[in-house]
């Protein structure tokens, strides 16, 4: 076939009267396309055989075996319908250990060389393991050529192709063939390495989606009810465990204590010191002579919850958070910020109001941190909005910032999108997810995007 396209003089080469360069593209797309290592040679084996004719075909295995201790995992006697041969136990790498190991005879002293090799002038009838694998066929093999294929550098598995001709020599196509087989041996240890780590990572995921599930049963079913207040909350997580966590402590005097965390990181970690962090807190009543005044002092929680994540040697882990009081007679919200995001009040007006101040790093870090207080009045129609960063800092492919990183959602967005609603909890809610897709224009989350929202429900 020949071609030119507009004034171009090139010209392509007709490649379809060469047979072997046709036999070699099916062989590669066939190759492309399987799973299994037990199919690598069906897929494989056709190509082989066209370039290096043999008789009959032992396949051998010395890995994870003693020296001098090999197993036979194929058996072929006749090459032509190759394809349609079995291993001696129909997969050798499911069946391995019912393979029988062998020592000694011809096959021992070749991969005791651990070099290629031609021999010539066989007698196979008094070779125990070739005549248990060949059968009746083995005394008509008079020439052998042993090809190692070597993983890491060690010649662990072996292909004896036989002939009948007891001369054999021809050893350009025996280079041809060692080639072949490598490659051959190359792609089947990829496949088993493919499905090991396939099996892997779902024994991992399975593991990732129970540590998910205890997860979210740890967090509270239901958002409580404070007279006067309306309180709506969202968790959405990411694909992997994470750290957020948020909760609600109810005061027989009617208040309300509230947390909303983050702790650093993704997956089992995370996921075991936010665990740890809900543990810590729901003794913490436990730990006071009088448990009815444990939101008494919002700092005093927080230096005991830093205290015991400190005392646990996270080795680096740490967690944000951000702890309130409600009292729902004043409307007074009292609280201490450790490293987490500024939480933002939504006035009546529509204003936004940053709670940036007792401000402290975050918990687990350092033991005698100081745990500042502050406190400001909710009027009736303010909201309250606390969340983590995984809205803050969700990512769209799309949006780049001025130095070429993805640009972050940000505080700046989210105020717009508190700016939108009419400051109902629920409306909120939906005003920042809706703002959020917008942004990221994708469902799916890099990180766990937690919202907890109280109003201050204007009084009929």
């Amino acid at each position: 076939m020949s071609a030119v396209s507009g004034s171009s003089s090139h010209r392509f080469v007709d490649l379809s009267t060469n047979p072997k360069i046709a036999a070699l593209t099916q062989v590669l797309r066939e190759v492309s396309a399987v799973k299994d290592p037990t199919e690598m040679l069906k897929a494989f084996g056709p190509w082989v055989g066209q370039r290096f004719p043999r008789d009959a075909f032992v396949s051998v295995s010395i890995r994870d075996l003693p020296p001098g201790k090999y197993k036979i995992t194929r058996a072929i006697t006749n090459p032509q319908s190759q394809s349609n041969q079995p291993s001696p136990t129909g997969n050798p790498w499911r069946d391995w250990e019912q393979l029988p190991t062998y020592e000694g005879g011809l096959i021992g002293e070749i991969v005791a060389s651990g070099e290629p090799a031609v021999v010539t002038g066989l007698d196979l009838t008094k070779d125990e393991p070739l005549s248990n694998a060949l059968g009746d066929y083995a005394h008509k093999l008079r020439s052998v050529t042993a090809m190692p294929a070597f993983d890491d550098g060690e010649p662990l598995n072996w292909s004896l192709s036989f002939h009948e001709q007891a001369d054999w020599e021809d050893l350009d196509t025996f280079v041809a063939g060692l080639l072949d087989m490598n490659m051959m041996g190359t792609a089947t240890r990829n496949l088993v390495f493919r499905k090991q780590a396939e099996a892997l990572n779902e024994l991992l995921m399975k593991q990732f989606e129970q540590i998910a599930k205890i997860q979210r049963q740890l967090l509270p079913e239901r958002s409580p009810t404070l007279d006067g207040f309306i309180l709506a909350t969202s968790y959405l997580p990411s694909n992997v465990a994470g750290g957020d966590y948020f909760d609600y402590f109810q005061g027989e005097d009617h208040r309300l204590g509230i947390v909303i965390a983050d702790v650093s990181g993704h997956g089992a970690g995370a996921a075991t010191v936010m665990a740890m962090l809900r543990a810590i807190l729901h003794c913490y009543g436990d730990t006071l002579d009088d448990p009815g005044s444990a939101l008494d002092d919002i700092a005093k929680v927080a230096r005991f919850c830093n205290r015991k994540l400190v005392d646990a040697n996270l080795n680096g882990e740490f967690a944000t958070a951000f702890f309130c009081v409600i009292d729902p007679k004043t409307g007074t919200v009292q609280w201490t910020r450790c490293g987490h995001n500024p939480p933002m009040i939504r006035r009546k007006d529509g204003s936004i109001v940053l709670l940036e101040s007792a401000a402290t790093i975050p918990l687990g870090i350092q033991v005698n941190s100081e745990f500042p207080s502050d406190s400001c009045i909710m009027e009736p129609g303010d909201t309250l909005v606390l969340y983590t960063d995984g809205i803050t800092e969700a990512r769209a492919p799309r949006h780049l910032s001025n130095n070429g990183e993805l640009e972050m959602f940000g505080p700046e967005r989210l105020m717009e999108s508190l700016h939108a609603c009419t400051g109902m909890p629920q409306c909120a809610i939906d005003a920042v997810h809706k703002a959020l897709y917008a942004f990221t224009h994708k469902l799916e989350r890099d990180d766990d995007q937690t919202l907890v929202v109280i109003q201050r429900a204007i009084e009929s």
